[in-house]
C-alpha cells in the first residue's frame, strides 16, 4: 500500500437557499400591503367626515327655520285667528261655562 498524503476533503458547495431574502422580502411587502389598506381606510373617513360635517350644518340650520315655524304656527293669534273665522267659534258666555266640584264622585 502506498503512501497517500492526507488530503483535506472539501465539503462540496451547498446551494445557498434564498429562505432569508424571501422571508424579508415577504415581510416588506406585507408591511407595505397593510400601510396601504390604512391609508385608504384613513382617507375614506376622512371623506366620510367632511360629508358628516356639511350634512350637520344642513340639519341646523333646517332645525333653526322649523324652530321659527313652529313659534309662528303656535302664536296665540292665529290660533284665535284660525277659531274665529275657520271654525266659526266664539267666546263661552256665562251660562255655558260650567264649573265641577273637585271633590265630588
Amino acid at each position: 500500500m502506498d503512501y497517500v498524503p492526507n488530503r483535506r476533503v472539501k465539503p462540496e458547495k451547498q446551494e445557498k437557499k434564498p429562505t432569508k431574502w424571501l422571508v424579508l422580502t415577504l415581510i416588506f411587502l406585507a408591511q407595505l400591503f397593510f400601510y396601504t389598506l390604512v391609508r385608504l381606510e384613513s382617507s375614506q373617513v376622512r371623506s366620510d367626515i367632511s360629508k358628516l360635517q356639511v350634512e350637520k350644518q344642513k340639519l341646523k340650520a333646517k332645525t333653526s327655520v322649523l324652530i321659527i315655524e313652529k313659534e309662528r304656527l303656535s302664536s296665540p293669534e292665529r290660533i284665535l285667528r284660525i277659531a274665529r273665522s275657520d271654525l266659526k267659534l266664539s267666546t263661552p258666555t256665562a251660562n255655558q261655562v260650567f264649573y265641577l266640584d273637585s271633590m265630588e264622585e
